[in-house]
């Protein structure tokens, strides 16, 4: 299990200068031909998205401006704040701003052929799947994960097991996506 906290991880700038990113995780790590990645992107201005072929994405808004996904015919989708949208990366994909302002984004990126994620919103104390590979991410309150405490802003990601995530609030958030994997891998 690897712990997280975005505001100390090293931040990317995009090739087309449209924003910026922090990985989050990749599996196997540091390659382009990634299982796996997970990743929160801040979009900065009006642009194409970078097309990946034969892989899925799941996205969603963080925070800021609310973002228009325009696929042409295949879709036109505008992202509200923590409601995950699953699309193809091989799509060429515009995204505008709707009020101008950058927003943050959550992103599951699986290689199609052999994995796929699930991202939900938690807001009670559960326990994870024996997937072979998730991320937490807590959008507010205080959460127990093993002996970790777990803010907003913080989060974890992790290959294999089930864990239990426990809202030690009244109340809290964060989002949760689990890979499963795809017979044969």
């Amino acid at each position: 299990m690897e712990f997280f906290d975005i505001r100390k991880m090293p931040v990317n700038l995009w090739r087309n200068g449209a924003g910026e990113t922090r990985e989050i995780c990749c599996f196997p790590p540091a390659t382009r031909d990634f299982n796996w990645r997970a990743s929160i992107a801040s979009i900065a201005s009006n642009g194409e998205f970078s097309l990946f072929p034969g892989v899925d994405r799941v996205i969603t808004l963080l925070e800021g401006s609310e973002v228009t996904l325009d696929a042409g015919k295949r879709f036109c989708h505008t992202l509200k704040r923590h409601q995950p949208f699953t699309f193809e990366g091989d799509l060429p994909v515009k995204a505008t701003l709707t009020e101008g302002q950058m927003s943050m984004d959550f992103n599951i990126m699986t290689r199609r052929e052999s994995c796929k994620a699930k991202v939900r919103v938690a807001d009670r104390t559960f326990t994870t799947f024996g997937s072979r590979g998730g991320v937490v991410f807590v959008l507010s309150g205080a959460w127990q994960l093993g002996e970790k405490l777990l803010t907003q802003d913080q989060g974890a990601s992790w290959q294999e097991g089930t864990h239990t995530l426990r809202l030690l609030e009244a109340a809290g958030t964060l989002l949760f996506s689990e890979i499963t994997w795809l017979p044969g891998h």
